[in-house]
């Protein structure tokens, strides 16, 4: 078992050598051994490496304050560690784009997760396995070519793919069964490096043990996801979110509030069912079509009204 461990650190030192990498850190447990097996390329090969997290304004208290100590841990271990605060807040984009996130509908992925490292090799906690529990949440488009220097070392070919739903780009940090060990995005323009890709969720969780690495505390409290508060992708885990953070549902019920004066003021229609900021909280946590539920289209048009 412990071969496996090493031969995603031998690759990340492959993949990385001299010129080094960007870990992404997202709070979350697939994050937290990422970092782990990039010191140990560090302290092995001597592979230099910074950490960078995106703040995106939604996280759990409990992920801002663990980020915050693990940004302590790696300073004192001579590692930069960035966490990068968005240009707007979520509560901002949704008035800017005047329509709720959606499964559909991710602006707030792209402008809040994705926003930095453009032109990077950044090395993400992405893994087929997370992907499984999610396959039948989201569609999946990916766009994939690694530089010709990688292809050969990783023996990657090019590749475009859909799966049959269709009519999502999967961004950069998504867990996707078609994601590959050496991608290249065209639209951040960064490289990106996934040496947990096969990773099952059994070994993932001993070697966590195995190696003691600490993990955000809110999987001691039985989370199995760390992400944004009220996240659609998240499904009906969002209401027991709400629960637990109560004042992030008053939020975003603001924000819609506001979203409702912007689509007016932009001439958009307004159906029954987004007449207020709670109604339009209630639509947005439904997963089944209800009275009023309305059908969007990628670009936030209004095509249909369940009535």
């Amino acid at each position: 078992m412990e071969r496996k461990a090493k031969d995603a650190i031998e690759l990340l030192h492959l993949l990385c050598g001299n010129s080094g990498c960007v870990i992404s850190d997202s709070g979350g447990k697939d994050s937290s051994v990422l970092k782990h097996i990039a010191m140990v390329a560090k302290e092995k090969y001597n592979m230099p490496f910074s950490v960078q997290h995106n703040h995106t304004t939604v996280d759990a208290p409990e992920t801002v304050y663990f980020i915050r100590r693990e940004r302590e841990k790696c300073r004192a271990a001579g590692i930069e560690y960035n966490i990068i605060y968005p240009r707007r807040t979520m509560w901002q984009l949704i008035v800017d784009h005047a329509t709720p996130p959606t499964r559909l509908m991710r602006y707030c992925c792209m402008d809040l997760k994705e926003y930095s490292g453009h032109g990077e090799k950044v090395v993400t906690g992405v893994r087929k396995a997370e992907s499984k529990s999610r396959q039948n949440n989201q569609s999946a488009v990916v766009f994939t070519k690694a530089s010709k220097e990688l292809k050969e070392k990783a023996n990657i070919n090019e590749d475009l793919r859909a799966n049959d739903k269709g009519g999502v780009i999967i961004l950069n940090l998504d867990n996707a069964e078609t994601r590959q060990l050496v991608e290249s995005c065209y639209r951040t323009t960064k490289t990106l490096i996934n040496p947990l890709i096969d990773w099952e969720d059994d070994y993932l969780w001993w070697y966590i043990r195995h190696e003691k690495i600490e993990l955000n505390p809110l999987y001691e409290e039985g989370f199995c996801r760390v992400g944004c508060i009220g996240c659609p992708m998240a499904g009906k885990k969002r209401w027991a979110e709400f629960e637990r953070y109560p004042k992030y549902k008053e939020a975003y019920i603001r924000a819609f509030d506001k979203m409702i004066i912007e689509r007016k003021r932009k001439g958009l229609k307004v159906m029954d069912a987004w007449k207020t900021g709670k109604k339009v909280f209630k639509w947005w946590m439904e997963d089944d079509s209800c009275d009023g539920q309305m059908r969007m289209d990628e670009w936030g048009n209004i095509f249909e009204e369940y009535t």
